[in-house]
């Protein structure tokens, strides 16, 4: 089958991650994905892409903003140019499925792309999708609307779109050698994604004072683009709790056994995180993992047996989860291994692709 994908695009995130793993599984399966890079980019999207074989086009699709005017000018200023694109696509194309992560390109495309479509949430739907009419119009535009979780699935049945229409499609993660244990003194912890309140770093910054308090030994290490109001925030109050020199800013790493070599516990206290893709990658690379009862994290993580899950927000709690882990290096193998074992079994690239399938072939 053939089909086409819009990606936004403007950064690599973890819907472009998603959408990337799930094209590379359908092209091994002998599918033909071609991808659309619908907004600004940093070039990296495009790049991935090439590096993948994957076809792609850049058509400057934009999105409506309302509290941007300057953003949406400039989006009903090339809209003409972006359907005359979008035309000229579909008919080389002919694709058999339109896939978009977002409403409003699902929306602004439905008129061209005459095919079946998917929405594939990577996110918390936009609240545009719980209006009346809006949701009626795009239960009538859609064939199926797939969720990265049952988390967002359960947000989705609030909406007006037939339930019937729904489907859990897990993201997956490839699946790396098994790493060898690296005995390390102190322990390294890691917090890896976007730099933005969602993903509480000050709720893990607290948990570290805390366990400098009690004696306990490590370093954290901060995975993510450094920048903006947020990032000062983090700094001003890792200085004011003295953890300056255990705690190191790395930046983006796009290598992910570099990355997970480095670490020893992945820590995750985001609050609603839709899946989750680090917490399944570190599993993956077979360490133990602590987050948030939240969001999706819970079907990731087994509490207890693939990792441990602690109340949202509360660095106490999250301190003596971290304690437990630090101090015990069998707890640590177990969870660790538990964990490979189970995101091997549930969430990798080939399940995800698998799933995908299934639900475009059952869909009404």
């Amino acid at each position: 089958m053939r089909f086409l994908f819009f990606t936004g695009g403007w950064t690599v995130g973890g819907m472009e991650t998603a959408f990337l793993s799930l094209m590379k599984g359908l092209a091994a399966r002998g599918h033909q994905p071609t991808a659309i890079v619908s907004g600004w980019t940093d070039g990296e999207v495009p790049r991935l892409l090439d590096e993948a074989g994957i076809p792609h086009h850049e058509v400057p699709l934009g999105r409506f903003y309302i509290s941007n005017a300057v953003f949406t000018w400039h989006t009903l200023r090339r809209m003409p140019e972006a359907r005359r694109q979008l035309r000229a696509i579909a008919a080389d194309l002919r694709p058999d499925w339109v896939i978009s992560p977002d409403v409003q390109t699902l929306l602004l495309s439905a008129s061209i792309l005459r095919t079946r479509r998917a929405l594939f949430l990577q996110s918390l739907p936009e609240r545009l999708m719980q209006h009346r009419w809006v949701g009626r119009l795009l239960d009538r535009r859609l064939d199926r609307v797939l969720c990265c979780s049952q988390f967002i699935a359960e947000w989705a049945r609030s909406t007006p779109v037939d339930p019937a229409k729904l489907e859990v499609v897990h993201n997956g993660v490839p699946i790396p050698a098994a790493a060898p244990v690296v005995q390390r003194t102190p322990l390294r912890l890691a917090i890896v994604g976007r730099i933005v309140e969602q993903k509480q770093h000050m709720v893990l910054v607290d948990a570290c004072s805390l366990l400098k308090q009690r004696g306990v030994d490590c370093r954290l290490d901060i995975v993510g683009t450094k920048g903006g109001d947020f990032s000062d925030t983090i700094e001003a109050r890792i200085s004011a709790l003295g953890l300056v020199e255990q705690v190191r800013w790395t930046g983006f790493v796009a290598d992910r056994d570099r990355l997970y070599s480095d670490v020893d516990i992945l820590v995750a206290p985001a609050v609603e995180e839709p899946f989750g893709l680090t917490v399944a990658e570190a599993g993956a690379y077979g360490l133990p993992v602590v987050a948030a009862r939240s969001g999706a994290f819970p079907e990731i993580v087994e509490d207890a047996h693939t990792g441990l899950l602690f109340a949202p927000g509360d660095a106490t709690d999250l301190a003596r989860n971290l304690e437990r882990l630090v101090l015990d290096a069998e707890l640590r193998r177990r969870l660790g291994a538990a964990g490979r074992e189970r995101v091997a079994s549930i969430f990798t690239i080939d399940a995800m692709t698998e799933r995908f399938l299934e639900a475009c072939a059952t869909s009404r």
